[in-house]
């Protein structure tokens, strides 16, 4: 984020062509401008759709925000090349995206589904898109992921700081086609990238937010370990067949059998959970599962979708492979998400861990401390 004194600089694009609707937003802005001493929003406004495309393209822009009309020529409603702008961003940029519109029923129906970063409203809608445009600059993530962002930077001492010192391993390698080697190069490049991203600017590990946890929609075509999954009934369980035995391969499995460990709601466990007048020892007990120091249980934090949810390490069972396949085609169950790499190492090793345990037999203690006077 540019700042100038302390003060923020918000990039934001208008694509409009109506004088009366770009003195409206001008007036409002200039308002948020005269009252906000944190961020001061710098506006350029365009008409035509040619001029917006050329605007985005140009890598010295860099933008924050946009709001784009899809009548760009006041045709009422024949016209609706503001898609045309729109698909230049969602293809080649990253920043959110306000479509307002007397027309709105005119949007790309590939383009129509709304989301944080993109929403559709009539421009007579009670919709104020300054102060959501801000929230979402303010979350940093602009910063992160626009084209001259944190994001950038880091990938460029990648490059120059680690890739130039190694590359003879890859244009060396004989082993690997041009394909392989372009996956392996970009493994590499996001776990340095993930080193840079694990240290704040004093130097100590970041705290990780609890939305990193999880990654919904998962991205692996087929189960793969790690997975959570959930039935018609809204039972969820946790996949944790190793990588290497669950892993199709010329459509077969290691493992004939998939292991699973259910994910129970915190009051099956102890509906102390949901009394906020908990007793002191109580919430130490509580405290103990949520911070993963019971050896027996896991804590899943909640997110977006995702109430919490706490695996127990002793509710585990395994089911057919073939049937856990049949189930999720017939959407008897779906996959809803997959723990996210940094965790999911922890939970693999604290299960292992959990029955590893062997314990010894005991001691008659009163002998053993006799003994040392004999």
């Amino acid at each position: 984020m540019k700042s100038t004194n302390n003060m923020k600089e918000l990039n934001l694009l208008i694509v409009e062509d109506d004088s009366n609707v770009i003195a409206t937003y001008t007036r409002d802005i200039d308002s948020y401008n005269k009252t906000n001493s944190e961020i001061k929003i710098e506006v350029t406004i365009l008409s035509d759709k040619d001029q917006a495309i050329d605007m985005l393209r140009n890598s010295d822009n860099v933008f924050d925000g946009a709001v784009i009309d899809l009548d760009l020529k006041q045709s009422g409603g024949s016209d609706s090349s503001g898609n045309e702008v729109i698909k230049e961003v969602k293809n080649n940029l990253r920043f959110p995206v306000f479509v307002i519109s007397g027309t709105s029923h005119n949007i790309d129906p590939s383009l129509s589904e709304e989301t944080s970063f993109f929403k559709v409203r009539n421009r007579d809608d009670d919709f104020d898109f300054i102060d959501e445009i801000v929230a979402v600059y303010n979350t940093g993530i602009t910063e992160i992921l626009n084209r001259k962002g944190t994001i950038e930077k880091y990938i460029n001492d990648i490059f120059w700081n680690h890739l130039s010192s190694s590359l003879d391993l890859w244009t060396n390698d004989e082993k690997r086609n041009p394909e392989e080697k372009q996956k392996s190069l970009l493994r590499y490049t996001l776990l340095h990238l993930q080193e840079y991203l694990d240290i704040n600017s004093s130097g100590n590990l970041e705290k990780y937010h609890p939305a990193e946890f999880l990654i919904t929609k998962p991205i692996k075509p087929n189960i793969f370990t790690g997975d959570i999954l959930q039935t018609k009934q809204n039972k969820r369980c946790i996949v944790l067949t190793p990588a290497c035995d669950i892993d199709l391969k010329n459509g077969k499995r290691k493992a004939d059998k998939i292991l699973t460990v259910n994910i129970v709601n915190p009051n099956e466990i102890d509906p102390e959970f949901s009394n906020p007048e908990m007793s002191g020892g109580k919430k130490s007990k509580i405290s103990q599962i949520l911070n993963n120091s019971n050896p027996r249980y896991h804590c899943i934090p909640s997110s977006n979708n995702f109430s919490i949810g706490i695996i127990d390490f002793q509710d585990k069972y395994t089911t057919d492979s073939d049937s856990i396949d049949k189930a999720i085609t017939d959407s008897r169950t779906e996959r809803i998400a997959t723990i996210s790499h940094p965790f999911l190492k922890d939970i693999i090793a604290r299960y292992s861990n959990y029955y590893s345990r062997q314990g010894s037999p005991d001691f008659d203690s009163d002998e053993v401390f006799d003994s040392l006077f004999e």
